[in-house]
């Protein structure tokens, strides 16, 4: 009952940063990390110096976590 309370305040604010594009674990910015490998469907994998691998679409020009098979 309380990771999904506990889900459901972090969620929005993970979102937000997101959104500015940092990361949500260490609020780096994902725009000036070196670790950027273009993908052939317009996509750019960018990892983070935390670890985290996220996603940047060129289309809609914004990051997303990674899902298991991008990474």
């Amino acid at each position: 009952m309380r990771k999904k309370l506990l889900k459901k305040l972090i969620a929005p604010m993970q979102a937000v940063l997101l959104q500015r594009g940092l990361c949500p674990a260490c609020t780096r910015r994902l725009d000036d990390l070196r670790n950027r490998d273009p993908r052939p469907n317009g996509t750019v994998r960018v990892q983070c110096e935390c670890g985290r691998i996220f996603v940047y679409d060129n289309v809609t020009e914004s990051y997303r976590r990674a899902n298991i098979e991008e990474a």
